[in-house]
């Protein structure tokens, strides 16, 4: 069986939370994009640095686009 590491779980977790605070909040996309960056400063705490600036990459890409 193939475990899978904290990164790919913290990603996976991200992508959930952005897509479930786009289904509750469609048309307010600063929250959306606050609670998608509160949730990166969450997960980061067992990540090491280079893995936190990769995570916050990936959160950019789905914030809501304008």
């Amino acid at each position: 069986m193939k475990t899978i590491s904290n990164y790919q779980q913290a990603k996976q977790t991200l992508k959930n939370v952005a897509d479930e605070a786009k289904k509750v909040w469609k048309d307010d996309k600063p929250l959306i994009r606050m609670i998608i960056n509160d949730e990166v400063n969450d997960l980061s705490y067992n990540l090491s640095e280079y893995q936190t600036t990769l995570l916050s990459n990936y959160a950019c890409k789905l914030h809501p686009k304008n």
